[in-house]
């Protein structure tokens, strides 16, 4: 470390030390100064607003490295040296290297093509990852999962993964009503009471129009019927399909409907 043992010994020590203090301050300062700009001026609320946020952050830091570190009369040669005298340091670091250059290539290019926006709810098909996007930086893309966890994972991942994207065109979403009613239940009254359940619903995007109601199957055990319900959108289909199989429950008691309880195989009759 002879380049810093020379730095230590060169005459102004004091205030080249000055100097980098206030660059580190003015770094700092540029990179506060630009969040609430941005927070003011250009609310992140959309992938490429998070990128290049992350982006322009990352450049001032850059800037303010380089700026800091070549105070120091000594530095190139001590960091030339440093790399010429060892190969591993210098594999290390270009490795290093060529890992953050992917990410940021792949975060570009996400943000780019856009196949998913901050608030979508995707699923990464290879990797059983379902959850909504939250954030994306130079290094990686933050997807916030139906529990509240956060799943990070890097640009150059999420680029190669095929991704279902269930708000990319249209953001409503159908659920299943399913019901499996006894053999003596009156089926008509079973449908009837299903489908109004449905259309009466305030989520329900079929305005006055009811709603089919199928018979899916005749299995052993009872009548299987089917009906389906739209919403806007994911979260209000889930409280919608829960509000109506409440309302299900409770006409169908009412009408001396019953529902078919399931038979194991060693229990069916002899065919």
């Amino acid at each position: 470390m002879n380049w810093f043992e020379k730095f230590l010994s060169e005459t102004g020590f004091s205030y080249v030390l000055m100097r980098m203090a206030v660059i580190l301050l003015l770094t700092l300062f540029a990179v506060k100064l630009f969040g609430a700009a941005a927070k003011r001026f250009w609310p992140r609320t959309k992938i490429h607003h998070k990128f290049f946020y992350s982006l322009t952050v990352i450049i001032i830091y850059f800037i303010g490295f380089i700026l800091f570190f070549s105070q120091i009369p000594s530095f190139d040669s001590g960091i030339a040296t440093l790399l010429t005298g060892s190969g591993i340091a210098a594999l290390i670091l270009g490795l290093a290297a060529q890992e953050a250059l992917g990410n940021a290539l792949n975060g570009m290019t996400i943000t780019f093509s856009k196949p998913f926006e901050v608030g979508d709810r995707i699923s990464l098909v290879g990797r059983g990852i379902t959850g909504y996007i939250e954030n994306i930086t130079l290094r990686h893309t933050v997807i916030r999962t139906f529990n509240n966890s956060r799943i990070i994972v890097p640009n150059s991942v999420i680029n190669k993964e095929l991704i279902e994207n269930a708000d990319m065109v249209d953001n409503k979403a159908s659920g299943f009503i399913d019901a499996t009613i006894t053999y003596d239940s009156d089926l008509d009254k079973a449908s009837g009471i299903i489908s109004k359940a449905i259309t009466e619903h305030p989520y329900y995007l079929g305005e006055d129009t009811p709603p089919k109601v199928y018979v899916r199957g005749l299995s052993p055990y009872g009548v299987e019927l089917r009906a389906s319900i739209w919403t806007k959108d994911v979260n209000t289909n889930f409280d919608a399909c829960s509000d109506v199989r409440r309302r299900i429950k409770s006409e169908f008691d009412q009408a001396g409907i019953a529902f078919a309880q399931y038979v194991l195989p060693e229990h069916l009759p002899p065919h």
